[in-house]
């Protein structure tokens, strides 16, 4: 201004210039609240926003420039429309965009670059065309010092915008440590919650992530199958576990407090050595059990949700760490020269560095609203698979495909339709590993390949029809009930030709040849099915079975609908259907088991009811030394609910507390627990009176009666006896061959 005549320079009042600062930080702040309101993106909300924030650019340069104190500013309404029609525009493409990229998933930061430029440009170029129709007029008579200069608005601006610097730099910061936590997380053994909404969308962290927690650092390896059927019978039922965290917490910290003095010490011998690892081995199982507990109740704190809301364990497991993590700048080429990863005694990425398990959950639109409330965002998988499977380190059409068969498999457990089914129950052996797999639906892995039949019940002649199948292939079925068809009439043909064409459609289904060697088994099996609408009956099916051992080399999935799971895991669904007897039985056996751990509680808890199913163990009291009934758990400093960062890197800080003697976790539960389960029952009867007796109403002695009865246990399913007859079936086939 006037040629840089110092005493001719723009002055500003403070005030003005404070609010053209905080008027754009407040309306964009608003705009950006408004648009995160909702995932999906709204033609008419982004107009709104884009009009909205640009006024708030418009409105910035004005209040600014009515701050002016030494110039008389007028303008021309021509450049004042094409300032506000510039800034509207541009914010309105930018917002749009990045809003966009953010409602997909695909916001990187060369496409958040792009955004802020043209951000940038509405602002600036709001500016040059408003300033461009701006007249100036000094003030005569003006007094100088009434405003601020223009170097102490420069000083201002710098510092305002160095304070943004570092605000921005603290949450790059922040973030690319989240980045660094998942990345490493990738290497370990991980539950993830799994919710879907009503519409398909999945729940993620503002990072698009899934909400997870750390089980261990290692996966085991024996015994497996074993330790995820425990696992997932006890997400299907909490509550047997809910009130033995606090013990599984002091138990975990106990141990490894001791397994850090051990290691700090120099006088153990080898054979010591030899026995810990061992009994470590030994342990491992209830270890994991343990540590599935602990980060199953951090997870759930996590999404703010109750332990028993949190969700149930998937059937199967996802590897990560299958792909290595591409370099953006510098890739490596892949040479002659360059070593294998067997070479470098490092696992192949293919078999997966790290696993997942996943705790599935549907929410409703309650449940949604209120997780959108806690900070979580909903999106469309086709928008966030990419995303995650970057930061899992595994291919795009690997975690597609598992989060969509997650997807189908809600609700959580299907079950057979009522009435009279004919099913096919093959084992196939498991190499190299013990034990047996076993034929299952792929989408719903706790039933196995079935047709069902047109009547709803059987009868006994009908019956006796099924019974001369007994043993019989498919084919030999086939050719029976044919030339039994011939010769019926009325019912009975009805009834062969269902069977027959029921065996004839389950062959069709599984389209394979090991069903050819399959033998029918009349025996009816009752097994839980699909309950009326309203009803509270546990309504059962009558299924039979063609049973057969498979050869090894049949490769899964066999078909498109059908696959090799683990018997094991699908034993352990047949207890877990809705409203099923056997969840008091599996509490009951996790109470025994870790019995000696439940004194980690609080006393409230240690001294309350029963709790599904089982009771609450508690500490015989010491009266004549005048202790009180309960004693805090062992390894913990007196506060009972501490909190815990992760299941495995608190391990250390509860075992690090000393103990008095005999306060130690072997000494008090050394031989666990004792269970007793109390049951009172009133027999009501109506006593005859006497025609003779002077005092009807008079009460007889009717003495006590006392009953000792076992709690009820589980029974076997007929996956347990099919499998039991198989076994049996080949070992007495070797045993005829080799005697032959």
């Amino acid at each position: 201004m006037g040629n840089g005549d110092h005493n001719l320079q723009i002055q500003y009042n403070a005030a003005y210039a404070a609010g053209s600062f905080f008027l754009p930080v407040l309306v964009v702040s608003i705009a950006f609240y408004l648009l995160g309101l909702s995932e999906e993106v709204k033609i008419t909300r982004i107009l709104f926003v884009g009009l909205l924030t640009g006024a708030a650019v418009c409105g910035m340069h004005y209040l600014g420039q009515g701050g002016i104190t030494n110039y008389l500013v007028s303008y021309h309404w021509q450049y004042i429309v094409g300032a506000a029609f510039v800034a509207v525009t541009a914010a309105t493409v930018a917002l749009g965009v990045f809003f966009y990229l953010k409602a997909t998933w695909t916001n990187n930061w060369m496409k958040r670059g792009l955004c802020a430029s043209a951000l940038a440009a509405s602002v600036s170029g709001m500016h040059w065309v408003a300033t461009i129709g701006t007249i100036y007029r000094y003030r005569k008579g003006y007094s100088k010092g009434n405003g601020l200069t223009r170097k102490a608005t420069v000083v201002v601006v710098l510092c305002l915008a160095l304070g943004c610097c570092i605000a921005l730099l603290t949450f790059a910061i922040v973030g690319q440590r989240v980045k660094n936590r998942s990345a490493h997380r990738v290497q370990q053994v991980v539950l993830a919650s799994v919710i879907f909404d009503t519409e398909g969308k999945l729940m993620v962290t503002p990072e698009g992530r899934l909400p997870c927690r750390t089980i261990a650092k290692t996966s085991m390896e024996r015994n497996f199958d074993e330790v995820f059927a425990w696992i997932y019978r006890a997400s299907h039922h909490w509550p047997a576990v809910i009130d033995l965290i606090p013990g599984f917490k002091a138990h975990l910290g106990a141990t490894e407090g001791r397994k850090m003095s051990q290691s700090g010490s120099t006088n153990v011998f080898p054979e010591q050595m030899m026995l810990s690892n061992l009994e470590e081995e030994a342990n491992s199982g209830t270890k994991f059990k343990e540590l599935f507990c602990v980060a199953a109740n951090e997870l759930a704190e996590c999404i703010h949700e109750p332990l028993i809301s949190l969700g149930v364990l998937f059937e199967s497991i996802m590897l990560t760490g299958t792909i290595d993590k591409p370099r953006k700048w510098f890739p490596r080429p892949l040479t002659a020269n360059s070593l294998s990863h067997a070479e470098h005694g490092r696992m192949h990425p293919a078999f997966g560095r790290g696993q997942v398990l996943f705790l599935v959950r549907q929410a409703n639109k309650r449940d949604a609203a209120q997780f959108q409330a806690a900070g979580f965002n909903f999106a469309y998988l086709t928008h966030i698979i990419p995303s995650l499977a970057q930061s899992m380190e595994v291919t795009i059409g690997e975690l597609s495909g598992k989060l969509h068969r997650i997807y189908r498999s809600l609700p959580y457990q299907s079950m057979i339709g009522s009435g009279v089914h004919i099913a096919c129950y093959a084992l196939r052996p498991k190499f190299p590993l013990r034990g047996w797999d076993i034929l299952i639906n792929e989408d719903r892995r706790n039933l196995l390949p079935s047709v069902r039949l047109t009547t709803t019940s059987l009868q006994s002649w009908q019956m006796g029809i099924l019974t001369k199948l007994d043993n019989m292939t498919a084919k030999e079925c086939n050719l029976y009930l044919q030339h039994r068809i011939s010769d019926a009439q009325g019912a009975e043909k009805a009834f062969l030709s269902s069977v027959d064409r029921a065996i004839g459609s389950l062959a069709a289904q599984i389209e394979h040849p090991l069903f050819d060697n399959a033998r029918f088994r009349s025996h009816p099996y009752e097994v839980p099915c699909e309950s009326l609408p309203g009803s509270q009956r546990r309504a059962k099916a009558t299924v039979m079975m063609f049973r057969v051992i498979a050869d090894a080399h049949y490769s899964s999935p066999l078909n498109g609908r059908f696959e090799f799971g683990s018997s094991r895991l699908f034993r352990a669904q047949q207890h877990v259907y809705p409203r099923s007897p056997d969840h008091g039985a599996f509490a009951r056996q996790v109470h025994l088991e870790f019995a000696g751990l439940a004194e980690g509680r609080t006393e409230a808890k240690a001294t309350s009811p029963i709790v599904s199913g089982y009771s609450t163990p508690r500490k015989p009291s010491k009266s004549s030394e005048g202790s009180s009934p309960a004693e805090p758990a062992v390894g913990t400093n007196g506060e009972h609910d501490s909190p815990f960062a992760t299941s495995q890197w608190s391990l250390g800080k509860v075992g690090s507390e000393k103990k008095k003697p005999g306060q130690g976790y072997n000494a008090r539960s050394f031989f666990g627990g004792i269970h007793v389960q109390n049951e009172i029952s009133v027999d009501v009867s109506e006593v005859e009176e006497r025609p003779n007796s002077k005092h009807s109403s008079e009460l007889s002695d009717l003495g006590m009666h006392s009953e000792v009865t076992v709690a009820p246990t589980e029974i076997d399913t007929f996956a347990d006896e099919l499998m039991l007859l198989l076994i049996e079936e080949r070992r007495q086939q070797s045993v005829r061959g080799r005697t032959v």
